[in-house]
């Protein structure tokens, strides 16, 4: 009988005839997980191929699915996220014919946009979204736009703004997109294209402090006029406190769902 070992090789090469035939001849290798809690469905779909081995991931993935492997089964989860299948081929794998598989197939397309977001993936943001993935779904108090913004990938940010995400988005710090932009000294054109999507100024964070307030001290005149820009813009006075979120004082760490 195959061993654990060889049967890790044979799923990463993408063999699916050996890894079908492995598994009907030993069943118990349907169990296997390792110390990531991985199963061999999380093995393919976080395995890159080359170009020319896309069309076996998929057939690999076809077989371990057929032998039982849920579509949706998560490797590990944190807090709500869950590493699942599909999150593995979009963050590890970046294999979007094996993702459009798999959605195809049923899976949940949620869990995932941050992963997209981090690698400022706009085609898997699409291809996301269009299969039902809430672009303004939070985990850990934090939305997927958040997570582009803070990580300056504003292909991935136009793109869910596109889509309908939420600019005003608070984390537990009360902090917006503008926020951390502003934090991040962002470029210009970046601020012009969340004015373009209905961006606030008057949002305050947990000290109090909102865009419009930052822009305003600015020593660059461009920014001071986008900071007249959003006084103008604003349904109500500049400076204007938001709720604060029942959620904050989180601490901050970088996530796992990236």
């Amino acid at each position: 009988m195959i061993s654990k070992t060889a049967m890790l090789g044979l799923v990463k090469a993408f063999r699916s005839a050996e890894v079908d035939a492995a598994l009907s001849e030993n069943r118990a290798l349907l169990a296997f997980r390792d110390e990531r809690g991985r199963n061999w469905l999380h093995v393919c779909c976080g395995t890159k191929p080359a170009a020319a081995k896309r069309k076996d991931s998929i057939k690999t993935a076809e077989v371990l699915l057929r032998h039982g492997h849920d579509v949706d089964r998560e490797a590990f989860t944190e807090g709500e996220w869950k590493a699942t299948p599909l999150w593995f081929a979009i963050s590890r794998g970046e294999n979007l014919d094996l993702a459009r598989f798999l959605l195809k197939r049923g899976c949940n397309p949620n869990y995932c946009l941050f992963a997209a977001g981090f690698r400022d993936d706009v085609e898997a943001i699409r291809l996301l979204a269009s299969h039902g993935a809430d672009v303004n779904r939070p985990f850990d108090g934090e939305s997927p736009l958040l997570g582009a913004r803070q990580w300056s990938h504003f292909r991935a940010a136009k793109a869910l703004l596109e889509l309908g995400a939420d600019p005003d988005y608070r984390d537990p710090s009360g902090m917006t997109a503008l926020h951390y932009m502003l934090k991040k000294s962002s470029d210009r054109k970046h601020f012009e294209m969340m004015l373009a999507h209905g961006a606030r100024g008057d949002v305050a964070n947990a000290e109090g402090v909102t865009a419009i307030d930052v822009l305003s001290r600015k020593k660059d005149l461009a920014f001071r006029r986008i900071a007249e820009r959003l006084v103008r813009s604003e349904p109500r006075a500049a400076g204007a406190r938001a709720k604060k979120t029942a959620s904050e004082g989180v601490v901050r760490r970088r996530p796992l769902r990236e």
